[in-house]
């Protein structure tokens, strides 16, 4: 997979303004899927519904004769709602300076992209209205149908979001909603992190990066294409020392997992 693309472009290609996804070699980044099929409301602290991990309810994929008791059962709003646990999380704490920054489903979401478990994703939206389930669905087939890859989210990633977030604070304003910019963020990490070319409509961000790092960057109509895929790119241009630090009151946690790491 050769080129990212965030979470705007993929809603253009969506839409079909002037994109053919399929002469592309393209993936997004976990937190994009999130973002496109709507898992989490832009104002909500938490989703709007959980994405079952495959991992964690392989039965579910072998249930083809009893999709009524499984609907009865994942269709529940009430249990629905409290069921946080049925899928992987990330947790950011930023301390006393930021709220905490919570992602449900990295992990649960990129397995059914890459798999194809277009069923699995039915069970996990079981309990909205209708209309809703159908335009998510419709979402993600075109995801799948279009061959995408999807990235989750890893240590790595987060770590180097982390700290192109304390140099992005020293130097930017953060969107309104802060939670837009550590997406932003984490995706362009993602691609970083994967030595892969980065397809933007995000100026602020296109700036950002290349402040940062030797990435060769690539201007077409609207579009910015960052290619992170020669290795020497991504030595950055500036001293980690010189401008920013990596807040050591940050931390983060996998809870699907175990793993708890301090920044």
């Amino acid at each position: 997979m050769n080129t990212i693309i965030d979470t705007q472009i993929l809603s253009y290609c969506f839409k079909g303004f002037g994109y053919d996804i399929h002469d592309h070699n393209l993936a997004i980044s976990s937190i994009t899927a999130n973002e496109f099929l709507l898992a989490q409301p832009r104002e909500a602290n938490y989703p709007d519904y959980y994405i079952i991990h495959p991992a964690r309810y392989p039965h579910l994929l072998q249930l083809e004769g009893n999709s009524s008791r499984i609907s009865d059962h994942f269709g529940n709003p009430k249990w629905a709602k409290m069921s946080g646990q049925r899928t992987d999380k990330v947790i950011i704490d930023f301390g006393n300076q930021f709220s905490p920054y919570r992602e449900f489903g990295n992990e649960a979401i990129s397995v059914i992209i890459n798999d194809k478990e277009l069923d699995l994703y039915k069970i996990s939206i079981s309990h909205l209205p209708k209309q809703k389930q159908k335009y998510l669905k419709k979402r993600l087939k075109y995801i799948i149908d279009g061959n995408y890859y999807c990235y989750s989210l890893n240590k790595s990633i987060i770590e180097q979001a982390l700290y192109l977030f304390s140099q992005f604070i020293f130097e930017h304003n953060c969107k309104e909603n802060i939670r837009n910019t550590i997406n932003d963020l984490l995706i362009l990490a993602t691609a970083i992190n994967h030595g892969k070319q980065f397809l933007t409509h995000d100026n602020l961000l296109n700036r950002f990066a290349s402040e940062y790092y030797n990435a060769p960057i690539h201007k077409e109509r609207n579009e910015i294409l960052i290619d992170f895929s020669i290795q020497q790119t991504l030595e950055r241009k500036k001293n980690e020392e010189s401008k920013g630090y990596i807040n050591r009151g940050w931390s983060y946690s996998f809870s699907n997992n175990r793993i708890t790491q301090g920044i």
